[in-house]
């Protein structure tokens, strides 16, 4: 089956919708601007992820741009988000843990050893974490000042942080082969040079 053009830029409009909304979402979060557009905003900006990815395999229009367009719209709302909680006086550790996988995963999914991702995916496990985090900034953007409730999402993003950092060292432990066959077809390559 072909891929027809319209439903590739479908997709790729929605994947774009989640990066303009992060964008949109760093630059109201902290204005006088109604809690209902924001947070409205920014569920829209999480469920264009699912929809996107949805709809790109039931449509069959998967390609390569739409699928980088989807992970640099997922790190946006990422990033944004943990720039947000630091705003609002979440810890910043588990914050540094968070962004700092992030940014690694996002070199490393860019790596490709022998067909594969360096670090492949998994959809399912990538779905809850994005849950996870996403959900709980959802919530700290409708706790406004209360205390209580911007105590519990401070744990949660602890919690979110030691699952991505046991994720990263799992996926690390997993991919130990394709590492290696990449630092050493890396240095093979430089010594012919």
């Amino acid at each position: 089956m072909t891929l027809k053009p319209a439903r590739i830029w479908l997709v790729s409009i929605i994947s774009l919708f989640r990066l303009v909304a992060a964008l949109v979402f760093a630059s109201i979060a902290f204005q006088n601007v109604p809690l209902v557009a924001i947070a409205g905003l920014y569920i829209s900006a999480m469920a264009s992820d699912v929809i996107d990815g949805y709809l790109a395999r039931r449509l069959n229009a998967e390609t390569y741009f739409g699928k980088v367009l989807d992970l640099v719209g997922d790190k946006s709302l990422t990033i944004v988000s943990l720039l947000y909680a630091a705003g609002r006086g979440i810890s910043i550790l588990p914050l540094a843990i968070i962004g700092t996988r992030e940014i690694i995963m996002l070199g490393a999914r860019m790596i490709i050893v022998e067909g594969t991702q360096l670090f492949p995916t998994n959809r399912m496990l990538g779905g809850m974490m994005w849950l996870l985090l996403w959900g709980n900034t959802l919530l700290l953007v409708l706790a406004r000042q209360d205390a209580e409730w911007i105590g519990i999402t401070n744990t949660i993003y602890w919690i979110c942080a030691m699952v991505f950092l046991l994720n990263f060292i799992a996926r690390i432990h997993a991919s130990a082969g394709r590492i290696k066959l990449s630092l050493t077809k890396d240095t093979n390559d430089a010594r012919r040079k």
